[in-house]
């Protein structure tokens, strides 16, 4: 009788975590951590352009043993252009839905709140990357990559990822402890595909905790958020 009771409690606590998630996910707003403004200047944060990501798998045909024998910090990194091809394949090992028809991405999150926004820095500005639409949007014109770190492999690298966690979307998580523990861990999943993919690609990575996380909630407008994890990505 007991045993029963013991398999009896198990079940109904697990049904209701998944109606909780079910819950947590409907209401889930993917929208960036930034609220609308740049600084106290309250510049309106809109996308000043759309580039479409051709759907492409470039780089992503090594075997995972490969990739995961492959798997290294390399800081010495070359100036060389990434084609885009291969920067959508980056965008979309980092952070892209591979379950598109249920909002599910290639990274897990804690009870699915999906609350890392990912921004890309290039010469030409800083883009955020929509998963659901295969695109990047310029929301910030020119060069602002030394302004990730003073780690010079920034500067010298043709992109870097900065890794956000909105915290808005975190708010199932009472406490500042549990939001930023699994915001944490959320960011080595992202990281770790990083590292994969620029494995299987042949290109050089280091995941940088050091970077001017001031300077770049300024720079994007993030007032309820936090930088967490920067990739500088390049050939080597």
């Amino acid at each position: 009788m007991k045993k029963i009771l013991i398999f009896t409690l198990a079940v109904t606590l697990a049904l209701c975590g998944a109606q909780a998630q079910k819950k947590n996910t409907n209401k889930n707003n993917r929208v960036p951590a930034a609220d609308g403004t740049f600084n106290e200047e309250a510049k309106p944060l809109e996308a000043l352009e759309t580039i479409e990501l051709p759907m492409s798998y470039e780089g992503l045909h090594a075997p995972l043993l490969h990739a995961m024998k492959e798997r290294r910090t390399i800081r010495d990194l070359r100036e060389e252009d990434i084609p885009i091809e291969i920067i959508s394949s980056l965008l979309w090992s980092a952070y892209g839905y591979n379950r598109p028809d249920e909002m599910k991405r290639v990274a897990p999150s804690a009870v699915n709140v999906q609350e890392y926004d990912i921004y890309l820095f290039t010469r030409e500005g800083i883009y955020l990357y929509n998963a659901e639409k295969n695109s990047i949007l310029l929301i910030v014109k020119g060069d602002h990559r030394k302004e990730i770190s003073q780690q010079k492999h920034f500067a010298i690298a043709p992109v870097s990822i900065v890794m956000v966690a909105n915290y808005d979307r975190m708010k199932l998580f009472k406490t500042t402890e549990d939001r930023d523990f699994y915001a944490a861990v959320d960011a080595g999943y992202i990281s770790q595909n990083i590292y994969l993919f620029c494995a299987s690609a042949n290109l050089g990575t280091v995941a940088c905790g050091g970077i001017n996380r001031d300077d770049i909630h300024k720079l994007l407008g993030i007032t309820n958020g936090r930088a967490m994890l920067a990739h500088p990505v390049g050939m080597f």
